[in-house]
């Protein structure tokens, strides 16, 4: 996400696809009674589109209104969505469903016919009948028919919590894809070493507190390299910062202006946006599942396919981290080096918010132990020991919460043998550790005071 023009902000695609679209449509009758009138075509469609003026005038007015009560339905059925998915799914989904390109298109085909009507209405007379212009708003009104049933199946699919799921989950395995082969190519086409970083360098502070947004990334590294300089960000992309507080550390010879130039490409929003899209899907994920998982919704299953998704996900990394982003010159110098992710972080940010959350639910424990074992096998050595630390906590809490000895043996059936026994050996340690500590305890009390 990062180098998306602004058009792409939510409230600005919100104002300009509707309503360009429906400006557009409404600026036809213009185009086509100057073509009806400059050759004459009104004549000859005399028996293909047989309207007198009372006829063309109840016809645009039928459409003007049916289009304005079809637009005033699509805004209603709009609202009825954004209060379902900001109660059942979350709130955070909302900026999403606002730039969602069948609900721009669909309110600026409706409005443009309701302007195209009106207007068309205008000329309409007894001196001259725009038969090709009055047609075309009959076509119109029957695209804005189709339009309006496609509306309907679409937002219909939009509620369903099983579907925003698989699209969240999508969009988190293709950016964690893209990061990988960024990482790829970045080791393999390595052509020179980092510059020498010991040279004199100085920090740029945050200007105001937000969250770290869209970066030009192509004027940076080309502000860097005209001015030999090396860029290393303190925060990745969508993380909270405060005002003053180290931003960037820019290393070779800072010029006065530069650090104004360099801010200037760096925006700092007020909200946190999908400019990390990462990190965003996975709080998207988390937030869905911990939804689901309140005494409120109760809602298992749905956690449950939260979990899956996230362990898809996982697996495209789950033999290789993504330790940093290094942008490079044309030369192969490194100019931009920007916070990476690792497997420990990325896994932790995911999977311990749901184990609190889960408690005794032994379901939800049951899928978190099968998803973890399937990201043990997949991964290397630094995953299998993220996943068995995970393993361990998890059958920690579940103990604590005093569920029953056959529900326990249900969770541990979830992981291979291996794993099973690693886990079980680990529980027995610390228990032997637990009776330990309760048998010293117990002598401490039992000792009886002297004079």
């Amino acid at each position: 996400m990062i180098g998306l023009p602004t058009l792409r902000k939510p409230f600005v695609v919100l104002l300009t696809i509707p309503a360009g679209t429906a400006l557009t449509i409404g600026a036809l009758p213009f185009l086509i009674i100057y073509l009806e009138d400059l050759f004459g075509v009104g004549d000859v469609a005399l028996q293909a589109f047989p309207f007198d003026t009372q006829s063309a005038r109840t016809v645009l007015s039928v459409i003007a209104t049916g289009a304005m009560s079809a637009l005033s339905l699509a805004y209603s059925l709009v609202l009825v969505v954004f209060t379902l998915a900001a109660g059942n799914i979350g709130p955070r989904l909302l900026k999403r469903f606002t730039t969602d390109w069948v609900n721009q298109i669909t309110a600026g085909i409706l409005g443009g016919t309701f302007l195209y009507a009106v207007i068309s209405l205008i000329f309409v007379s007894a001196e001259f009948m725009p038969r090709i212009t009055i047609s075309v708003g009959v076509l119109l009104a029957a695209v804005s028919v189709v339009q309006l049933i496609y509306f309907v199946r679409h937002v219909a699919r939009t509620i369903s919590i099983d579907d925003e799921i698989a699209e969240i989950s999508s969009r988190l395995t293709e950016a964690l894809q893209s990061l990988v082969s960024a990482a790829s190519r970045e080791r393999k086409g390595r052509k020179k070493q980092d510059r020498d970083l010991e040279r004199s360098s100085a920090d740029v502070a945050a200007p105001r507190s937000g969250y770290i947004g869209v970066t030009d990334m192509k004027a940076v590294i080309d502000l860097a390299t005209a001015h030999d300089l090396v860029v290393e960000f303190a925060l990745p992309h969508g993380a909270f910062i405060l005002k003053e507080q180290t931003l960037a550390t820019v290393t070779g010879p800072l010029e006065e202006g530069d650090e104004e130039a360099l801010l200037k490409l760096i925006t700092i929003e007020p909200s946190r946006s999908e400019v990390a899209p990462v990190q965003f899907s996975i709080k998207l994920l988390v937030e869905v599942a911990l939804r689901a998982l309140s005494p409120g919704v109760n809602d298992s299953y749905t956690a449950v396919a939260c979990v899956d998704s996230l362990t898809s996900a996982f697996a495209t990394v789950a033999d290789e981290g993504i330790n940093m982003a290094v942008h490079r010159d044309r030369e192969g110098n490194a100019r931009v080096v920007l916070p990476g992710l690792g497997l420990k972080e990325l896994v932790g940010s995911a999977f311990h918010p749901i184990r609190r959350a889960a408690g005794a639910n032994i379901l939800m424990a049951q899928s978190l132990a099968y998803s973890l074992a399937r990201l043990h096998h997949a991964g290397g050595e630094e995953m299998r020991s993220i996943v068995e630390n995970h393993l361990s906590l998890l059958f920690a809490q579940i103990r604590a919460a005093d569920v029953f000895e056959d529900d326990i043996k249900s969770v541990v059936e979830m992981l291979p043998g291996e794993l099973a026994r690693v886990v079980e050996a680990g529980e027995e340690d610390a228990t032997g550790e637990d009776d330990a500590a309760e048998d010293k305890d117990g002598d401490k009390s039992g000792q009886t005071p002297t004079a």
